[in-house]
């Protein structure tokens, strides 16, 4: 299949179509900008195939097949991936625009780490570049866009409570009025303002809190009235109160629980909503006799085709092949061998997807 006519098929797009259906498509994701994402799909699928026949190199294959994943990644939602694909598909694109003689080894050493090392089939590395479920996270996306988690959590009454006790409380109202008069330039004409981000895992790095401007001093003293009452930002004089939220990052699913909650894990969570959302990239089924049975049965192909090299080596062939081994490693396989060459094609097939990583 031509590199063309597998993208098309990887985005499910229509050949005589596809711009119109890509475009449709954009407007339906919360998290990008088409103006942005259309013209990097407009080149995957206006440009590189000519780019590809006219190259005819296995580096320009390789970095056409990166680009086209990344693409493929922001396409299907942004949460799921590394910020942004978009940025990774610009400098793949720099790349495939350029002379093979001009192009950065670094783009190729990503392009490497996309289509070749431990990648393959839309899977890279132990994640994935081809969702099960996007869908599902571009659902939560829009959830997420809107300020909305109400379907992950039950104990709504809890949030709201706080809520209440924000709205109703003079000394809140008061505290919000002394910030607005002591920095009245970095409040106005802002709809929504909003608290410093909190890095991974609370690790906080460099200097903190900051004095030394008055951007930098109402950056600090804003932050400080967010933490006092657990708010995300504030819109105007309407306090914006953190929610028990659940989203989809690159890395796994997040589950924020705010200090103010009085959490209980068996009623306060919708569980069945967070798993779908959590296994939407392909998870497979974990535990002892899931994890345990694939790894027994990795351990047993590596054998099993190790086995095979050798008896191809002493030119057995047939029945004194299996036989072989079966022997060599305590394999039983009674009767005509099917479960035995059933393991072979497995070896066979991971071996064939190794040599031909990188080509359409």
């Amino acid at each position: 299949m031509d590199f063309l006519s597998q993208w098309l098929r990887r985005f499910r797009l229509t050949p005589s179509n596809w711009r119109e259906e890509v475009a449709e498509h954009a407007d339906d994701l919360p998290f990008i900008f088409p103006d942005q994402s259309m013209p990097l799909l407009e080149f995957l699928f206006g440009e590189v195939p000519g780019i590809i026949a006219a190259c005819e190199d296995d580096e320009t294959v390789l970095l056409a097949e990166a680009y086209g994943w990344c693409c493929f990644a922001f396409w299907q939602c942004e949460s799921a991936f590394p910020a942004l694909p978009e940025s990774y598909a610009k400098q793949l694109k720099t790349a495939l625009a350029a002379c093979p003689a001009q192009r950065d080894p670094c783009t190729i050493l990503l392009a490497r780490m996309v289509v070749e090392f431990n990648a393959g089939d839309g899977r890279c590395g132990f994640n994935r570049l081809q969702l099960d479920h996007p869908e599902i996270v571009r659902e939560s996306e829009t959830l997420n866009y809107e300020g909305r988690y109400d379907i992950y959590l039950k104990a709504q009454e809890k949030y709201e409570e706080y809520v209440y006790y924000l709205e109703e409380s003079p000394q809140f109202a008061e505290e919000w009025k002394a910030i607005k008069a002591a920095f009245p330039n970095c409040c106005a004409g802002q709809v929504i303002i909003r608290r410093s981000l909190i890095p991974e895992r609370n690790w906080v790095q460099g200097p903190g809190a900051e004095f030394e401007t008055a951007a930098k001093q109402f950056q600090a003293i804003f932050d400080f009235f967010c933490w006092k009452y657990f708010l995300w930002g504030m819109e105007g004089d309407k306090p914006l109160l953190l929610k028990t939220s659940v989203v989809v990052t690159p890395y796994g699913t997040q589950i924020f629980i705010p200090g103010y909650i009085s959490f209980d894990p068996r009623r306060d969570l919708n569980y069945p909503a967070i798993n779908r959302l959590h296994k939407a990239r392909g998870v497979p089924r974990q535990g002892p006799g899931y994890s345990i049975g694939r790894q027994e049965l990795a351990e047993l192909k590596r054998k099993v085709a190790a086995a095979d090299a050798e008896a191809r080596q002493k030119g057995l062939k047939g029945t004194a092949r299996y036989t072989f081994i079966c022997d060599k490693t305590n394999y039983r396989d009674h009767g005509d061998f099917r479960r035995l060459r059933t393991l072979l094609a497995g070896g066979k097939e991971q071996a064939s997807k190794k040599k031909t990583k990188g080509k359409p």
